[in-house]
């Protein structure tokens, strides 16, 4: 059975203080999926901003239910949202969350991640990170409750023998970059899921009061090239 460290939902809460994100908190150094546990507090009725945070997962997974490798040296966390939008625009969730990861990553590392539609953020051609969104409804009395599950795995410090083909990590992209005029170590796990989860908060508030163009918008300068990408805000697509 997981065990819960404290050490690190301690560290998690006074970092996220004042962000709506991580108001609750379940942290582990090692779990099955951090996925699995946030379906499964969401399905307690978890509240909305429940961040689920892992340096390690046995099971993690991404899209269609692919492995994902989830190593030391990594952070993985998912987050209980439930969005006061139609569920048509549900999908539009794994852009907000990579456009706030890519903002992030540039802050604490001066890199510059590029974002592979649908879930991908890319550092010269590889693999960082990947966004995984699962939505679900479930019934309460006579009531139906809809949530979401947005879920983040990225590669901080971890060792390349350890990651598949075509994936790198932060630290790789740190010790091989010429544009840096210092060079830096790869941020904390811990730091970056702050960083992250307090940018998601911002765009997130954004969505939901005003749909996604504002996101479409911030995109444009995080969007890897070289393909045709189409973007669906509500009943217009570009």
């Amino acid at each position: 059975m997981d065990e819960r460290n404290a050490a690190l939902e301690a560290k998690l809460a006074e970092q996220l203080r004042g962000c709506c994100f991580g108001g609750a908190i379940q942290a582990f150094a090692i779990c099955d999926s951090t996925m699995d546990h946030a379906h499964a507090l969401a399905r307690e009725v978890a509240g909305e901003g429940t961040l689920v945070f892992a340096l390690r997962q046995r099971q993690g997974r991404g899209r269609l239910g692919r492995r994902w490798e989830s190593p030391e040296g990594g952070a993985y966390f998912s987050l209980i949202l439930k969005p006061a939008r139609p569920a048509t625009e549900i999908p539009q969730l794994s852009l907000v969350a990579g456009l706030s990861a890519a903002e992030a990553l540039h802050e604490l590392t001066g890199l510059s991640p590029s974002i592979r539609w649908p879930n991908d953020l890319l550092l010269n051609g590889r693999k960082v990170a990947g966004i995984l969104i699962e939505a679900s409804v479930q019934r309460i009395a006579d009531s139906v409750q809809n949530y979401v599950v947005v879920g983040m795995g990225i590669n901080v410090s971890t060792d390349p023998q350890e990651l598949p083909e075509g994936a790198s990590s932060l630290g790789e992209a740190l010790a091989s970059s010429s544009t840096l005029h210092a060079k830096r170590s790869p941020p904390d796990p811990v730091a970056l899921t702050v960083a992250l989860c307090r940018r998601f908060d911002a765009w997130y508030d954004v969505w939901t009061a005003t749909g996604f163009a504002p996101i479409r918008e911030a995109l444009h300068p995080w969007l890897h090239l070289g393909q045709i990408v189409r973007l669906t805000a509500g009943a217009s697509e570009t």
